[in-house]
């Protein structure tokens, strides 16, 4: 008979801490790629829900702004006031932070761009009591039509000063040879608006861009001839 000799060889202690150092490596990597995706996902989810706010906020605002200068007899300009931040009016063109505008003689509406938000003063039809197209007082029965949350931009990184995510600026400008209604243009034997409302939103954007992704929301003022 015939004597076969195996050689037998086990596992060096080496190679088990260098299997382990390798095996340690990839969970690590696996960790960081988890890490860095969920960020993006949450970074990415927040922007969008910025952005939805935005969106739905400008189609009720749009609503709004088609009915300044309604019930007023031959609206002007006078009827309505752009104003910046600290209430002061500004030129025609330029933009602010507060559109203030007459519903009669003794009663106006307001937008005004806070970094909360857009909000409308004097929601209901009645408006709130005014002397004059100034700023409307804090206390003014308002609503919220665009909401932006900008403590949980800043603290996520999403939003920062050069991006500027959720920032609402307001101008109303004149429109030569005239603004029209969408879906009247072109119809014979109607007037055309002298001005046109726009509002300027900064929306979601990678936080290390350098400039705002501005898009902006035009309404024809059509009360103004």
């Amino acid at each position: 008979m015939y004597h076969l000799k195996f050689s037998q060889r086990g596992i060096s202690l080496i190679e088990i801490l260098i299997a382990l150092a390798l095996s340690i490596i990839i969970i690590l990597a696996m960790l960081r790629a988890f890490v860095t995706t969920g960020k993006v996902t949450a970074e990415a989810s927040l922007g969008a829900k910025v952005d939805s706010h935005i969106m739905l906020g400008l189609i009720a605002t749009d609503r709004i702004l088609q009915g300044i200068g309604y019930g007023l007899i031959n609206p002007t300009s006078s009827d309505f006031a752009v104003l910046d931040s600290n209430g002061t009016t500004v030129s025609l063109g330029a933009v602010g932070k507060y559109l203030v505008w007459k519903i009669s003689n003794t009663h106006c509406q307001a937008l005004y761009s806070h970094q909360n938000g857009l909000y409308l003063y004097g929601k209901t039809d009645v408006g709130y009591a005014c002397s004059s197209l100034a700023k409307p007082a804090d206390s003014t029965i308002k609503e919220l039509l665009i909401q932006v949350d900008h403590s949980a931009l800043n603290n996520s990184g999403v939003g920062n000063t050069n991006n500027k995510i959720g920032e609402i600026d307001i101008k109303v400008q004149s429109v030569a040879p005239g603004c029209s209604p969408f879906g009247i243009k072109g119809h014979s034997g109607v007037g055309l608006g002298k001005y046109q409302a726009v509002l300027l939103a900064n929306t979601y954007a990678a936080s290390t861009d350098s400039t705002p992704r501005t898009i902006q929301n035009i309404t024809c003022l059509f009360n103004f001839k």
